[in-house]
């Protein structure tokens, strides 16, 4: 009768140790997706809102933002904000404005938009 107990004790403490590593496994796993764009506008290195991360916080109409840590590497981005947002192929505004981002909008991949690793700055402008 005791080994019997044992034995079921036994059998009980392993599957929850086998539950328990699952569920911290699948938490892992889940946790690279997630995109943490908490500010106004968010770029990124690669497709799928992957890789390296910038994120701009907008003080005004019309202003122009420089992209240092992903400059012609953005390949995906998210606006949060309720406005326009235009793509520049060179700093300071300049050279071609080749997309914008429509308000409260993602994209995943901007290959599709003819501007993929092309952004060097940005400019926040009325929808």
């Amino acid at each position: 009768m005791k080994r019997a107990r044992v034995r079921s004790a036994g059998v009980v403490a392993l599957a929850l140790v086998s539950l328990v590593g699952v569920g911290s496994t699948a938490q892992a796993e889940a946790d690279p997706a997630v995109s943490s764009c908490e500010l106004d506008f968010c770029l990124y290195e690669h497709d799928k809102f992957k890789g390296a991360e910038e994120e701009f916080m907008f003080e005004g109409w019309g202003l122009c933002y420089n992209v240092l840590r992903v400059n012609n590497k953005a390949s995906s981005m998210r606006n949060n904000t309720a406005a326009r947002v235009q793509f520049y192929n060179s700093a300071n505004c300049s050279g071609a404005y080749g997309y914008a981002a429509k308000p409260s909008s993602s994209d995943g991949d901007l290959t599709n938009n003819g501007f993929d690793n092309k952004t060097s700055s940005i400019r926040y402008v009325r929808p």
